[in-house]
Protein backbone atom coordinates (compact mmCIF):
# COMPACT_ATOMS: atom_id res chain seq x y z
CA UNK A 1 0.00 0.00 0.00
CA UNK A 2 4.68 5.10 -1.23
CA UNK A 3 2.95 4.02 0.95
CA UNK A 4 1.95 3.71 4.64
CA UNK A 5 0.88 0.48 3.30
CA UNK A 6 -1.27 -2.55 4.59
CA UNK A 7 2.03 -4.02 5.66
CA UNK A 8 3.18 -0.81 7.96
CA UNK A 9 -0.22 -0.11 8.93
CA UNK A 10 -0.17 -4.01 10.16
CA UNK A 11 3.20 -3.78 12.05
CA UNK A 12 1.68 -0.61 13.97
CA UNK A 13 -0.87 -2.46 15.02
CA UNK A 14 0.68 -5.55 16.19
CA UNK A 15 3.35 -3.69 18.81
CA UNK A 16 1.07 -3.37 21.31
CA UNK A 17 0.08 -7.06 20.85
CA UNK A 18 3.28 -7.64 21.80
CA UNK A 19 4.01 -5.42 24.38
CA UNK A 20 0.43 -6.52 25.59
CA UNK A 21 2.16 -9.47 26.45
CA UNK A 22 4.78 -8.07 28.44
CA UNK A 23 4.34 -7.44 31.92
CA UNK A 24 6.62 -5.04 34.40
CA UNK A 25 3.03 -5.05 36.67
CA UNK A 26 4.24 -4.84 40.46
CA UNK A 27 1.10 -6.74 41.36
CA UNK A 28 2.14 -9.88 38.53
CA UNK A 29 2.09 -13.16 40.63
CA UNK A 30 5.55 -14.21 40.09
CA UNK A 31 4.46 -17.95 41.31
CA UNK A 32 1.97 -18.06 38.20
CA UNK A 33 3.57 -20.67 35.51
CA UNK A 34 4.49 -18.60 32.55
CA UNK A 35 2.20 -18.34 29.57
CA UNK A 36 4.29 -19.02 25.93
CA UNK A 37 2.14 -16.57 23.86
CA UNK A 38 3.41 -16.36 20.25
CA UNK A 39 3.00 -13.50 17.92
CA UNK A 40 3.21 -13.88 13.47
CA UNK A 41 2.24 -12.25 10.52
CA UNK A 42 2.94 -12.25 6.67
CA UNK A 43 1.42 -10.68 4.02
CA UNK A 44 1.45 -13.14 1.12
CA UNK A 45 1.53 -12.13 -2.69
CA UNK A 46 1.08 -14.35 -5.57
CA UNK A 47 4.19 -12.25 -7.31
CA UNK A 48 6.50 -12.26 -4.67
CA UNK A 49 9.57 -14.90 -5.23
CA UNK A 50 10.39 -15.21 -1.90
CA UNK A 51 7.36 -15.22 1.21
CA UNK A 52 8.26 -14.01 4.51
CA UNK A 53 7.11 -14.48 7.69
CA UNK A 54 7.70 -13.38 10.94
CA UNK A 55 7.56 -14.92 14.38
CA UNK A 56 7.95 -13.45 17.63
CA UNK A 57 6.93 -14.51 21.37
CA UNK A 58 5.76 -12.45 24.46
CA UNK A 59 8.05 -12.21 27.17
CA UNK A 60 8.03 -11.15 30.98
CA UNK A 61 9.95 -8.22 32.06
CA UNK A 62 10.96 -6.03 35.34
CA UNK A 63 12.02 -3.68 32.95
CA UNK A 64 11.04 -1.44 30.58
CA UNK A 65 9.01 -3.32 28.09
CA UNK A 66 9.69 -1.10 24.81
CA UNK A 67 13.53 -1.46 25.65
CA UNK A 68 13.49 -4.73 26.13
CA UNK A 69 11.30 -4.94 22.45
CA UNK A 70 14.88 -4.06 21.24
CA UNK A 71 16.65 -7.25 22.97
CA UNK A 72 16.73 -10.35 20.47
CA UNK A 73 16.78 -12.73 22.54
CA UNK A 74 13.46 -11.28 24.32
CA UNK A 75 11.52 -11.65 21.39
CA UNK A 76 12.35 -14.20 19.03
CA UNK A 77 12.36 -17.75 19.83
CA UNK A 78 15.54 -19.85 19.99
CA UNK A 79 15.33 -21.59 16.39
CA UNK A 80 15.70 -25.03 17.61
CA UNK A 81 12.52 -24.76 19.91
CA UNK A 82 9.95 -24.18 16.93
CA UNK A 83 9.26 -25.55 13.44
CA UNK A 84 7.43 -23.30 10.94
CA UNK A 85 5.76 -25.19 8.36
CA UNK A 86 3.84 -23.83 5.31
CA UNK A 87 1.33 -26.43 4.10
CA UNK A 88 -1.02 -26.08 0.59
CA UNK A 89 -4.61 -27.14 0.45
CA UNK A 90 -6.90 -27.15 -2.90
CA UNK A 91 -10.27 -26.34 -3.26
CA UNK A 92 -11.63 -29.83 -1.20
CA UNK A 93 -9.13 -29.50 1.48
CA UNK A 94 -6.56 -32.23 0.65
CA UNK A 95 -3.41 -30.57 1.50
CA UNK A 96 -1.05 -30.90 -1.79
CA UNK A 97 2.55 -29.50 -0.37
CA UNK A 98 3.99 -29.45 3.03
CA UNK A 99 7.83 -27.42 4.09
CA UNK A 100 9.60 -26.77 6.82
CA UNK A 101 10.71 -23.45 7.00
CA UNK A 102 14.41 -21.60 6.77
CA UNK A 103 15.50 -19.09 8.57
CA UNK A 104 17.07 -16.28 7.43
CA UNK A 105 18.83 -12.81 9.00
CA UNK A 106 19.63 -11.32 5.35
CA UNK A 107 17.03 -8.73 5.44
CA UNK A 108 17.50 -5.60 7.13
CA UNK A 109 14.55 -4.03 9.62
CA UNK A 110 14.27 -0.01 10.26
CA UNK A 111 14.44 1.30 13.20
CA UNK A 112 12.07 0.73 15.78
CA UNK A 113 10.73 -0.56 19.10
CA UNK A 114 12.19 -4.14 17.70
CA UNK A 115 15.61 -5.41 17.63
CA UNK A 116 17.11 -4.10 14.82
CA UNK A 117 19.29 -3.93 11.94
CA UNK A 118 19.18 -7.89 12.25
CA UNK A 119 15.95 -9.30 12.07
CA UNK A 120 14.70 -13.30 11.83
CA UNK A 121 12.19 -14.47 9.31
CA UNK A 122 11.14 -17.70 7.96
CA UNK A 123 10.75 -17.66 4.22
CA UNK A 124 9.38 -19.76 1.72
CA UNK A 125 10.04 -19.65 -1.91
CA UNK A 126 7.26 -21.55 -3.22
CA UNK A 127 4.53 -20.16 -6.32
CA UNK A 128 1.47 -19.32 -4.99
CA UNK A 129 -2.01 -20.26 -6.30
CA UNK A 130 -5.17 -17.93 -5.69
CA UNK A 131 -7.62 -21.19 -6.39
CA UNK A 132 -5.43 -22.65 -2.69
CA UNK A 133 -5.23 -21.85 0.69
CA UNK A 134 -2.31 -21.70 2.87
CA UNK A 135 -1.87 -22.73 6.56
CA UNK A 136 1.06 -21.22 8.47
CA UNK A 137 2.21 -24.00 11.37
CA UNK A 138 3.96 -23.28 14.43
CA UNK A 139 4.93 -25.99 16.27
CA UNK A 140 6.47 -26.00 19.45
CA UNK A 141 9.28 -28.91 20.11
CA UNK A 142 9.08 -29.15 23.41
CA UNK A 143 5.87 -29.65 23.61
CA UNK A 144 4.38 -30.71 20.31
CA UNK A 145 1.28 -27.89 20.70
CA UNK A 146 0.86 -26.32 17.26
CA UNK A 147 -1.05 -23.00 16.74
CA UNK A 148 -2.11 -22.09 12.76
CA UNK A 149 -3.46 -19.78 10.46
CA UNK A 150 -4.99 -19.87 6.90
CA UNK A 151 -5.90 -17.60 4.25
CA UNK A 152 -6.15 -17.90 0.70
CA UNK A 153 -4.41 -15.31 -2.12
CA UNK A 154 -5.49 -12.16 -3.96
CA UNK A 155 -4.91 -12.85 -7.45
CA UNK A 156 -3.74 -10.83 -10.04
CA UNK A 157 -5.93 -7.65 -10.88
CA UNK A 158 -5.87 -4.88 -13.40
CA UNK A 159 -7.07 -1.15 -13.74
CA UNK A 160 -9.27 -1.53 -16.82
CA UNK A 161 -8.47 1.03 -19.28
CA UNK A 162 -11.18 4.30 -18.92
CA UNK A 163 -13.28 5.78 -21.61
CA UNK A 164 -10.64 8.57 -21.36
CA UNK A 165 -6.64 7.81 -21.32
CA UNK A 166 -5.96 11.34 -20.90
CA UNK A 167 -8.15 11.93 -17.33
CA UNK A 168 -7.33 14.81 -15.33
CA UNK A 169 -8.94 17.28 -17.59
CA UNK A 170 -9.28 20.14 -16.08
CA UNK A 171 -12.21 21.70 -18.61
CA UNK A 172 -14.87 19.69 -17.39
CA UNK A 173 -12.97 18.58 -13.79
CA UNK A 174 -14.79 15.33 -14.89
CA UNK A 175 -12.86 12.30 -12.12
CA UNK A 176 -12.19 9.50 -14.15
CA UNK A 177 -13.70 6.24 -13.27
CA UNK A 178 -10.33 3.35 -12.60
CA UNK A 179 -12.38 -0.18 -12.54
CA UNK A 180 -10.64 -3.01 -11.24
CA UNK A 181 -10.99 -6.53 -11.92
CA UNK A 182 -8.97 -9.88 -12.60
CA UNK A 183 -6.43 -10.11 -14.80
CA UNK A 184 -7.34 -12.43 -17.48
CA UNK A 185 -10.66 -13.04 -16.60
CA UNK A 186 -12.82 -12.88 -13.72
CA UNK A 187 -13.79 -10.09 -11.33
CA UNK A 188 -11.74 -8.73 -8.36
CA UNK A 189 -13.99 -10.58 -5.83
CA UNK A 190 -13.70 -13.47 -7.61
CA UNK A 191 -9.63 -13.26 -7.56
CA UNK A 192 -10.06 -12.52 -3.46
CA UNK A 193 -9.91 -8.92 -3.58
CA UNK A 194 -12.35 -7.53 -1.26
CA UNK A 195 -10.13 -3.92 -0.57
CA UNK A 196 -8.39 -1.72 -2.17
CA UNK A 197 -6.40 1.50 -1.66
CA UNK A 198 -6.18 3.63 -4.59
CA UNK A 199 -2.71 5.63 -5.15
CA UNK A 200 -2.12 8.84 -7.38
CA UNK A 201 1.49 9.48 -8.46
CA UNK A 202 2.58 12.62 -10.43
CA UNK A 203 6.54 12.18 -11.92
CA UNK A 204 8.40 15.75 -13.01
CA UNK A 205 11.85 16.77 -13.34
CA UNK A 206 13.30 19.70 -12.31
CA UNK A 207 16.32 20.99 -14.93
CA UNK A 208 18.88 23.48 -12.60
CA UNK A 209 18.88 27.11 -14.66
CA UNK A 210 22.62 27.07 -13.96
CA UNK A 211 24.25 23.93 -14.30
CA UNK A 212 21.28 22.17 -16.64
CA UNK A 213 21.18 19.52 -13.79
CA UNK A 214 18.19 16.82 -14.56
CA UNK A 215 16.50 15.51 -11.29
CA UNK A 216 13.74 13.55 -11.01
CA UNK A 217 11.31 13.83 -8.65
CA UNK A 218 7.57 12.45 -8.11
CA UNK A 219 4.93 13.11 -5.58
CA UNK A 220 2.08 10.47 -4.58
CA UNK A 221 -0.92 10.35 -2.49
CA UNK A 222 -3.65 7.94 -1.53
CA UNK A 223 -6.75 9.59 -3.13
CA UNK A 224 -9.78 6.89 -1.24
CA UNK A 225 -10.14 7.90 2.69
CA UNK A 226 -11.51 4.44 3.27
CA UNK A 227 -10.95 0.99 1.58
CA UNK A 228 -13.01 0.34 -1.36
CA UNK A 229 -15.17 -2.60 -2.19
CA UNK A 230 -16.55 -4.89 -4.78
CA UNK A 231 -19.31 -3.81 -6.26
CA UNK A 232 -22.13 -6.28 -7.04
CA UNK A 233 -20.60 -6.99 -10.06
CA UNK A 234 -17.88 -8.06 -8.19
CA UNK A 235 -15.33 -5.16 -9.61
CA UNK A 236 -13.93 -2.43 -7.68
CA UNK A 237 -14.77 0.99 -8.52
CA UNK A 238 -13.15 4.45 -8.00
CA UNK A 239 -14.14 7.43 -9.22
CA UNK A 240 -13.95 10.29 -6.55
CA UNK A 241 -10.71 11.90 -7.60
CA UNK A 242 -10.55 15.30 -9.97
CA UNK A 243 -8.41 17.20 -11.67
CA UNK A 244 -8.83 20.02 -9.40
CA UNK A 245 -7.85 17.40 -6.62
CA UNK A 246 -4.73 16.83 -8.29
CA UNK A 247 -3.59 20.52 -9.33
CA UNK A 248 -4.24 20.63 -5.22
CA UNK A 249 -1.52 18.01 -4.35
CA UNK A 250 0.94 19.16 -6.86
CA UNK A 251 0.45 22.99 -5.29
CA UNK A 252 0.65 21.36 -1.84
CA UNK A 253 3.76 19.06 -2.57
CA UNK A 254 5.55 21.13 -5.21
CA UNK A 255 7.55 24.08 -3.31
CA UNK A 256 8.21 27.17 -6.02
CA UNK A 257 11.89 26.89 -6.65
CA UNK A 258 12.82 30.13 -9.25
CA UNK A 259 16.14 28.05 -9.45
CA UNK A 260 14.54 25.18 -11.72
CA UNK A 261 12.33 25.09 -14.45
CA UNK A 262 10.04 22.17 -14.29
CA UNK A 263 8.33 19.55 -16.75
CA UNK A 264 6.29 16.23 -16.87
CA UNK A 265 8.71 13.45 -16.59
CA UNK A 266 8.73 10.44 -19.24
CA UNK A 267 7.58 7.01 -17.67
CA UNK A 268 9.10 3.64 -18.76
CA UNK A 269 10.23 5.90 -21.68
CA UNK A 270 6.80 7.34 -22.60
CA UNK A 271 6.34 10.44 -23.59
CA UNK A 272 3.77 12.23 -21.34
CA UNK A 273 2.86 9.13 -19.16
CA UNK A 274 3.49 10.43 -16.31
CA UNK A 275 1.06 10.04 -13.79
CA UNK A 276 0.52 6.05 -12.15
CA UNK A 277 -2.34 4.68 -10.71
CA UNK A 278 -1.60 2.45 -8.05
CA UNK A 279 -4.26 -0.17 -6.48
CA UNK A 280 -3.11 -2.27 -3.13
CA UNK A 281 -5.86 -4.73 -2.69
CA UNK A 282 -6.12 -7.81 0.47
CA UNK A 283 -8.29 -10.29 1.28
CA UNK A 284 -11.13 -10.81 3.49
CA UNK A 285 -8.56 -12.29 6.54
CA UNK A 286 -7.17 -8.53 6.51
CA UNK A 287 -10.53 -6.84 5.86
CA UNK A 288 -11.63 -8.45 9.04
CA UNK A 289 -8.48 -7.65 11.19
CA UNK A 290 -9.03 -3.80 10.09
CA UNK A 291 -12.76 -3.88 10.87
CA UNK A 292 -12.01 -5.33 14.37
CA UNK A 293 -8.61 -3.48 15.25
CA UNK A 294 -9.04 0.20 13.87
CA UNK A 295 -10.42 2.13 16.76
CA UNK A 296 -14.05 3.57 16.05
CA UNK A 297 -14.73 7.09 15.29
CA UNK A 298 -16.37 7.70 18.96
CA UNK A 299 -15.09 9.30 21.87
CA UNK A 300 -14.04 5.74 23.62
CA UNK A 301 -11.18 4.58 21.27
CA UNK A 302 -10.67 0.98 22.70
CA UNK A 303 -10.10 -1.23 19.97
CA UNK A 304 -10.49 -5.22 19.98
CA UNK A 305 -7.02 -7.67 19.31
CA UNK A 306 -8.18 -9.52 16.21
CA UNK A 307 -6.15 -12.75 14.99
CA UNK A 308 -6.70 -15.29 12.90
CA UNK A 309 -4.34 -17.98 14.54
CA UNK A 310 -5.94 -20.82 16.32
CA UNK A 311 -4.47 -22.12 19.17
CA UNK A 312 -5.48 -24.58 22.04
CA UNK A 313 -4.52 -22.19 24.79
CA UNK A 314 -5.57 -19.07 23.23
CA UNK A 315 -1.84 -18.34 23.27
CA UNK A 316 -1.39 -17.12 19.97
CA UNK A 317 -2.25 -13.50 18.18
CA UNK A 318 -1.50 -11.98 14.92
CA UNK A 319 -2.32 -11.77 11.56
CA UNK A 320 -1.52 -14.46 7.94
CA UNK A 321 -3.61 -12.62 5.34
CA UNK A 322 -2.73 -11.79 1.45
CA UNK A 323 -2.39 -8.64 -0.83
CA UNK A 324 -1.66 -7.95 -4.38
CA UNK A 325 -0.99 -4.58 -6.67
CA UNK A 326 -1.62 -3.49 -9.76
CA UNK A 327 -0.99 0.10 -12.02
CA UNK A 328 -1.14 1.65 -15.03
CA UNK A 329 0.07 4.84 -16.79
CA UNK A 330 -1.89 7.71 -18.34
CA UNK A 331 -1.11 10.74 -20.23
CA UNK A 332 -1.13 13.96 -19.13
CA UNK A 333 -0.55 16.53 -22.39
CA UNK A 334 -2.39 18.75 -24.58
CA UNK A 335 -4.06 16.36 -27.67
CA UNK A 336 -7.15 15.69 -28.11
CA UNK A 337 -8.87 18.75 -26.80
CA UNK A 338 -7.53 18.13 -23.29
CA UNK A 339 -5.55 21.02 -21.66
CA UNK A 340 -4.07 19.32 -18.93
CA UNK A 341 -0.53 20.35 -19.31
CA UNK A 342 -1.72 24.52 -20.30
CA UNK A 343 -3.49 24.28 -16.65
CA UNK A 344 -0.57 22.95 -14.95
CA UNK A 345 1.86 25.83 -16.77
CA UNK A 346 -0.83 28.37 -16.78
CA UNK A 347 -3.42 27.34 -13.99
CA UNK A 348 -3.85 29.48 -10.76
CA UNK A 349 -2.95 26.66 -8.46
CA UNK A 350 0.71 25.82 -10.05
CA UNK A 351 1.41 28.54 -12.48
CA UNK A 352 3.81 29.80 -9.88
CA UNK A 353 5.62 26.24 -9.48
CA UNK A 354 7.97 26.98 -12.75
CA UNK A 355 6.47 24.33 -15.10
CA UNK A 356 7.39 24.81 -18.73
CA UNK A 357 5.33 22.58 -21.52
CA UNK A 358 7.40 19.00 -21.92
CA UNK A 359 8.18 19.63 -25.55
CA UNK A 360 10.58 22.02 -24.64
CA UNK A 361 11.73 19.92 -22.39
CA UNK A 362 15.86 18.02 -22.58
CA UNK A 363 14.09 15.04 -21.73
CA UNK A 364 11.54 15.05 -24.81
CA UNK A 365 14.45 15.57 -27.34
CA UNK A 366 16.20 12.95 -25.87
CA UNK A 367 12.89 10.48 -26.13
CA UNK A 368 12.07 11.46 -29.55
CA UNK A 369 15.92 10.85 -30.68
CA UNK A 370 15.56 7.57 -29.79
Amino acid sequence: MNKMTISKCLLLALLPILLLCSSCNDDLDLTADYKDISISYALLNINDPVHYFKIYRGYLTDDNAFVEAGNWDQIYYPVDSIEVRLEEYDDRGTMRRSAVLDTTTAVPKDDGYFANPKQLLYYSNWTLNKDYKYRLVIKHVNSGEEIYAQTDIVGNCKISKPANQNPFNSKDNTAPKFVLTGDGGGTARSNNAVVADFYITFYYIEVNKNTQEVVHKSISKKMNSSFKVPQSDGTINFDSFTSTDLFAMIKQYVEPNNNVVRYVDTVDGRPFFCLKIDAWTANKEFQTYHNVSTPSSSIVQDRLEYTNFVSENNNAYGLLASRNHCYRLFKFDNTNGNNNEDSLVKGSQTKNLNFDYYRNSPEFFEVVSK
